[in-house]
């Protein structure tokens, strides 16, 4: 028994270095063969200069510890900063597989290597979200290990990055009161949250002043962008006679109309009751802090009126911790893999000279996010629910009893 579990062991390890140097490999070849030029790094460059070139101007659309990932981006003299950025995020890349790893063994790992490489193929070293990610996942651990002050300054520390870790701070307190803290120590606790914050913001005041509130303000006056689950409502109701528009403006692709504020608003609704049943679910035991943690993220993607390819990579880790390898997943990323850079190129809404792109969306990209939207209501619902469907896919055979145990720790 030992020497089969040592050989299984050996060819789940063999696969997962096959997967991570092949895909990062791929990647890395992609990103030279396109030289980087559909990323937002060279926002990054021209933030972190403004940054640190004197003044120090805090970017448009993003809290303020975002200039740490950003500062990669300004590199000694003689070596190209899309470059150095790139290979900042694959090293935080691996650092996040051998984590993932570690906190759900090697098929997690693996899993978390076949999402991010797929589904975030075109953004995962041109993009600086695997850090809050990251920092979110790390968070998670701290609160499994009940160390509740490393975890809401974690939390406290993904907000500044970028934002949206904050949803998970109910779960948080809800996890610290079921595993017998009372309610006044867990918001005791909580403060490490609520003074990392301040802390951050307080800094942005002192540098921006008014203008610390610029990111919410962006993301609050962005339209409806192409790829999120409202503008399929929009493109759907758009073949029935509701007027739809072609929009792009605020760095994205986007559909405006008469009816895209009701929906938006519909979809916020949707966000705060599907959050509190999440929050329920948990309280009663029904959902542990992971299925919570990706819940909530799940339903925060599948409910913005903005769901840029980027925007995957928050969740991708969680999923993997989850569920390892599941079929639906695979699904979803390799549909977002098709739809940016595939599409968005093939369809000329980027890398075109500027009276070649593209002012209509065509059939097979709308398709495309149409169907890859309904995956990920399908997804999210199957994850606020609870309910384990048998989609994960088997890397090596394992006994009957072998499973059982692996489906009751999860």
């Amino acid at each position: 028994m030992r020497i089969t579990g040592f050989c299984a062991q050996t060819r789940v390890n063999a696969v997962a270095f096959a997967v991570v140097t092949a895909g990062v490999g791929g990647v890395l070849g992609m990103a030279l063969a396109r030289g980087l030029r559909f990323s937002d790094v060279d926002v990054y460059h021209r933030d972190a200069l403004a940054f640190w070139a004197g003044g120090h101007r805090l970017p448009t659309e993003y809290p303020i510890l975002a200039m740490v990932p950003f500062s990669l981006t300004v590199p000694p003299a003689g070596i190209d900063y899309a470059w150095a950025f790139s290979f900042g995020m694959v090293a935080l890349f691996l650092v996040g597989w051998i984590a993932v790893a570690r906190m759900a063994g090697a098929r997690a790992g693996i899993a978390y290597v076949v999402y991010l490489l797929v589904g975030g193929f075109g953004v995962i070293v041109s993009r600086y979200d695997l850090v809050p990610a990251l920092v979110t996942i790390a968070a998670i651990a701290a609160a499994e290990r009940k160390r509740w002050s490393i975890a809401y300054l974690l939390l406290g520390l993904g907000v500044l990055l970028k934002i949206y870790p904050g949803v998970l701070l109910p779960v948080f307190l809800i996890q610290q009161v079921r595993s017998g803290a009372s309610v006044p120590k867990a918001a005791v606790s909580a403060l490490w949250f609520g003074l990392t914050v301040a802390a951050g913001v307080a800094a942005s005041i002192g540098l921006a002043g008014p203008g610390w509130l610029a990111p919410i303000r962006f993301a609050i006056e962005r339209p409806v962008q192409v790829e999120s689950v409202p503008a399929t409502v929009l493109w759907l109701a758009s073949l029935v006679g509701w007027p739809a528009a072609f929009d792009h403006t605020f760095n994205s692709f986007n559909i405006t109309g008469p009816g895209d504020r009701a929906v938006s608003t519909l979809f916020s609704a949707l966000f705060v009751i599907g959050s509190l049943f999440v929050f329920y679910r948990q309280a009663t035991g029904r959902l542990t802090l992971r299925q919570a943690c990706l819940a909530c993220v799940c339903l925060l993607l599948a409910t913005s009126k903005v769901l840029s390819t980027q925007y995957f990579i928050w969740v991708l880790p969680l999923v993997a911790l989850e569920l390892e390898l599941d079929a639906v997943w695979v699904l979803i990323c390799a549909l977002t893999a098709l739809i940016f850079p595939g599409l968005y190129f093939l369809t000329a809404l980027i890398d075109q000279a500027p009276e070649a792109m593209a002012t209509a969306y065509s059939w097979p990209f709308l398709v495309a996010i149409g169907t890859r939207n309904a995956l990920l209501v399908a997804a999210t619902l199957r994850v606020l629910s609870g309910t384990k469907f048998e989609t994960r896919l088997r890397l090596t055979a394992r006994p009957p009893s072998a499973q059982s145990a692996t489906h009751e720790t999860h």
